[in-house]
């Protein structure tokens, strides 16, 4: 049976991929985004206005409206306004998920910003030091998240490619590689049906494994 769900970001390059792969699972999409006049309305998916720089209050309204089982959050503000969108943002989402009881949360992050731990080793730095504060606004956003009592599920790929799709990934490699935003997006619309996935932080790169394969490993 199909869920309904909540997708931050619905119009960026992940976001709106994952928008198609939620109505092929069969699920019903309320696709939010500052510029929803730009997402087509159809059976499955209701486009709704949310902007991200708006107080608590404004986004709790707007998922307390929704009535909805999960969030996807795919919102990015691709270096432009890292603290407001990445961030802060997220920590909104968050928030109004729990204050209007949505229990299930997946979130895209960024390749290893959970883990600071291994910023410094000498496979991961590079990637790391060419988007510092990027990556420490992803830090914040993952490490509240996972403090939030909520049910999450963490996805950070690599770095992204326009290239197409091939449904295979590799969990967890030795650095940071490619991955086509096709198997992104897959991979965080699989979660939703996926409670294996719940409470875990797949890294991810472009590889061989089947995706659902891939999720639901024993880690």
């Amino acid at each position: 049976m199909g869920k309904r769900i909540i997708l931050v970001g619905a119009t960026g390059r992940v976001g709106a991929l994952t928008c198609e792969d939620l109505v092929k699972a069969g699920h019903e999409v309320v696709a939010c985004a500052r510029g929803a006049s730009k997402i087509h309305a159809r059976q499955q998916v209701e486009p709704v206005t949310l902007d991200l720089h708006d107080p608590l209050s404004q986004v709790t309204d707007a998922f307390g409206k929704t009535h909805a089982d999960a969030v996807v959050f795919t919102a990015g503000s691709r270096g432009k306004d890292i603290n407001q969108i990445d961030a802060l943002g997220a920590m909104k989402t968050i928030e109004a998920a729990k204050t209007v009881g949505i229990t299930r949360y997946v979130m895209l992050g960024a390749m290893y910003a959970a883990d600071w731990l291994r910023w410094e080793q000498p496979q991961v730095k590079p990637a790391i030091d060419a988007l510092a504060d990027y990556y420490v606004t992803k830090n914040m956003a993952d490490q509240y998240l996972i403090s939030s009592g909520l049910d999450y599920t963490i996805i950070e790929p690599g770095s992204l490619t326009e290239q197409t799709g091939t449904g295979a990934i590799q969990v967890e490699p030795d650095g940071p590689g490619p991955i086509p935003i096709p198997d992104v997006a897959q991979c965080l619309a699989d979660c939703v049906d996926l409670p294996q996935t719940t409470g875990r932080i797949y890294n991810i790169i472009g590889g061989g494994t089947p995706i659902k394969q891939a999720l639901t490993a024993e880690q």
